[in-house]
């Protein structure tokens, strides 16, 4: 993507990206939320691009999309649990069985 145009103030191009890092965030969680319902593996990557995709929605004062919203705490407990480079990580909990948000998330 080039400049912003001289018609497009600085700030709404910003308010664009950040838009667009909500909807690749609540798609990267939809994403999280099927490999956990699945039993899946999911990359310690996607936890880490959740996380540093909410902080940044929270830092421009954002509200985070219910999906986004009800996956951080899970995936911040995962990548705070997971030693760097130590491969997939779940977002299951001791017991084997999806963790809160996801049973919420099922119905």
């Amino acid at each position: 993507m080039g400049a912003a145009s001289p018609s497009m103030p600085a700030i709404d191009v910003a308010f664009e990206r950040i838009d667009e890092v909500a909807r690749l965030a609540t798609l990267l969680a939809d994403q999280v939320l099927n490999a956990q319902l699945l039993r899946r593996p999911v990359p310690d990557d996607h936890i880490r691009s959740l996380c540093e995709a909410g902080l940044l929605l929270k830092e421009y004062g954002v509200e985070l999309p219910s999906l986004l919203e009800q996956i951080l705490p899970v995936a911040e407990a995962e990548e705070s649990r997971s030693p760097a480079g130590s491969g997939p990580a779940t977002a299951d909990n001791d017991t084997g069985q999806p963790s809160q948000p996801f049973r919420q998330a099922s119905g």
